[in-house]
C-alpha cells in the first residue's frame, strides 16, 4: 500500500488520540490511522509511539510502522528492544498499599481498588489491562493480598 504524502485533515484529532495514555486502545486505532500518511505530525507520532509506549503492541505496531517509514533516531534505525512494561513490583507494591491507606480498606473491595487506581495512575492501569486481559481482576486480588503488612506505631 502506497502511502499518502499529505497531512490527515483530522491529524489534530489523530495526535490527541495517540497521546491518550490511559487508552491504549485509542493509541492503536490513532496509529492505524497515522501510518497510512508519511507527513511530519505522523513521523512525529510514530516515532514516539515506537520508542516510548509502555504497552507492547502499540510499541511493537509503532515500531513496523517506522520500518516502513525508515524513521531513524540519532542516525540509526530504531529498534524494538525486550517488551518492557516500564513497572517495577515496587511500582504495584507502593500504589496498592496508597489505595489500601486512601481508602482504609482493611480487605480487599474489588471495585473501588479499580476505580482508585485508575484514578491515582490511569497509564498504570492501561498497561495492566492490556498485558493481564482477562486475569486483570485476578492480578489485582493477588497483588492486594500480597501486599506487606502495615505495622501500626
Amino acid at each position: 500500500m502506497a502511502l499518502l504524502q499529505e497531512t490527515p485533515k483530522n491529524i489534530k484529532e489523530l495526535i490527541k488520540q495517540a497521546s491518550l495514555k490511559s487508552d491504549y486502545k485509542a493509541r492503536l486505532k490513532a496509529l492505524t490511522e497515522l501510518k497510512k500518511y508519511d507527513c511530519p505530525e505522523s513521523r512525529e507520532v510514530i516515532m514516539k509511539l515506537a520508542l516510548f509506549d509502555k504497552v507492547f503492541k502499540v510499541k511493537q505496531e509503532a515500531f513496523k510502522a517506522a520500518k516502513v517509514l525508515k524513521l531513524q533516531k540519532n542516525g540509526k534505525a530504531i529498534t524494538l528492544g525486550k517488551k518492557n512494561i516500564g513497572y517495577k513490583l515496587e511500582d504495584f507494591t507502593k500504589i496498592f498499599l496508597q489505595i489500601k491507606t486512601d481508602k482504609s480498606m482493611e480487605s480487599l473491595n474489588l471495585n473501588l481498588c479499580k476505580e482508585h487506581l485508575k484514578k491515582l495512575n490511569p497509564e498504570m492501569n492501561d498497561v495492566m489491562k492490556f498485558e493481564k486481559g482477562e486475569k486483570f481482576d485476578s492480578w489485582i486480588k493477588t497483588t492486594y493480598n500480597c501486599l506487606p503488612k502495615v505495622k501500626n506505631v
